[in-house]
């Protein structure tokens, strides 16, 4: 990198953040004499490239070193979308480094090589558009960022989650779903690469560490007023978050929904529970006002879900999410459908059991995504569904009798709540449905994986 003509001090962490902060509110269009990029179809990072060769002037590598050696800076940019809303929200994951799934087992979280490169990032956010061409993508944000100390204790779960998982050679059954901030996330020319791991014969698929995107929103919050972190109290800092959690409500374990909405003010006598009784009431165990985001589930992009649990352990029933638009799914590919969507969120399943006396009462609380084992069933429903309405065939269904993990049904007020669909006469509203007897097993897995102490 010749220094003599750039319009920053690449040895000044202080000179690099001030001239990216000129970015902000522009494009690079704006402010570089960039040439047209390729499609972002057809070429990820085109934006990130032009940034470090057209603004920031040094050719893009993959040297492991950071990219600005001299001050130990990073650069990493990452886009945000506007959601129906006109909220911005992460569009993506943001990778750090790639896992040496052969080296990684020696470390500690502490020493390790993602600690060191998380350390210091100069955190570029741009406003991604579909169909716009990336140099006129605008800056949202510049600024330097790295691994907060209050999510540190999450961090080194996550990391010594992945990493034993290689220790026990399993780096093949390595999830998305197994962490809360950090991921371990594919990371592969195609779909049947795969690399050695150290304690098995078994090649296992490529990863490398990220950020989730639910942590990426809330990193590039700006609006943080209306968001509180959980309390915690004297010999709790090395508390994961769901450890937290659960030490928060194991003082009202054998209660019942609507004793605690009434000790916790969230319904009246009289009325109905009301239908967020679910995060009310977590909330309030929490310590968190009624009006407030909770600060550790806005980063692990977390949702409350009651559940409950007949004597057999079996849900009450099967778990249904919002009626989809028949032109939506014809049209909406898996992987950009809200479906799948549903599917990546992680849940705080509150439970409560059915107890001897009829009364379903809290007995434990446990997180559960979707395991990615599991996505290409689901996926199976989807498509099998897309394809009756694509046929004209939106009233048949995908019976639970079908697929193992989730089936499609009805989701109505009556026979005459429909909705139009492509090809025919309006169809009663439907949905996707996760099974009751799938659900049953996930729970039970859940809860003996997060056994605690």
């Amino acid at each position: 990198m010749d220094k003599s003509h750039l319009p920053y001090d690449p040895t000044k962490i202080h000179s690099i953040v001030e001239y990216a902060e000129t970015l902000v509110g522009h494009t690079l269009r704006e402010k570089t004499d960039a040439p047209a990029l390729q499609s972002p179809k057809r070429r990820r990072g085109s934006f990130g490239n032009a940034l470090e060769e057209y603004f920031f002037e040094y050719k893009p590598n993959s040297d492991s070193m950071p990219d600005f050696p001299k001050a130990g800076l990073e650069l990493k940019s990452t886009p945000v979308k506007r959601t129906r809303k006109g909220e911005l929200v992460a569009k993506e994951r943001l990778v750090l480094m790639k896992i040496n799934y052969m080296t990684v087992v020696h470390e500690t979280f502490e020493t390790s090589h993602l600690v060191k490169k998380a350390s210091k990032i100069l955190l570029v956010s741009y406003v991604w558009e579909k169909d716009s061409d990336p140099l006129d993508y605008k800056v949202e944000m510049a600024e330097l960022w790295g691994l907060p100390k209050e999510d540190m204790p999450q961090f080194k779960i996550d990391w010594e989650t992945v990493v034993n998982k290689i220790r026990a050679g399993h780096a093949e059954d390595i999830s998305g779903s197994d962490t809360l901030y950090l991921e371990a996330c594919t990371k592969a020319a195609n779909s049947t690469e795969r690399t050695k791991q150290p304690y098995s014969s078994v090649p296992a698929k490529p990863r490398a560490w990220a950020l989730k995107a639910s942590y990426m929103t809330a990193a590039e919050n700006r609006l943080r007023q209306n968001r509180q972190a959980i309390r915690r109290m004297r010999g709790e800092d090395s508390l994961g978050l769901l450890d937290l959690v659960h030490r928060r409500f194991v003082p009202y374990f054998g209660m019942t929904e609507e004793d605690l909405c009434r000790k916790f003010c969230v319904t009246r006598p009289g009325k109905r529970l009301p239908k967020n009784a679910c995060a009310l009431v977590t909330k309030s165990i929490l310590g968190v006002e009624e009006n407030a985001e909770i600060d550790e589930f806005a980063k692990a992009g977390i949702q409350p879900k009651t559940i409950r649990l007949n004597k057999s352990g079996r849900p009450k029933e099967d778990i249904s999410f919002p009626a989809f638009d028949y032109f939506e799914l014809e049209k909406t590919p898996f992987e950009s459908s809200r479906f799948y969507g549903y599917l990546q969120q992680m849940w705080l399943l509150v439970i409560y059991r059915e107890s001897s006396d009829g009364a379903y009462r809290l007995s434990d609380v446990t997180l559960w995504q979707m395991p990615e084992k599991d996505i290409p069933e689901a996926r199976r429903c989807y498509e099998q569904m897309r394809n009756n309405v694509r046929e004209g065939h939106a009233e048949i269904s995908v019976r639970a009798t079908e697929n193992r993990c989730c089936h499609v049904r009805p989701h109505a007020r009556d026979g005459h709540d429909t909705r139009p669909q492509p090809h025919g006469a309006p169809v009663v509203k439907k949905c996707f449905w996760l099974n009751a007897s799938y659900m049953k097993t996930e729970i039970e897995m859940a809860i003996a994986t997060h056994s605690h102490n």
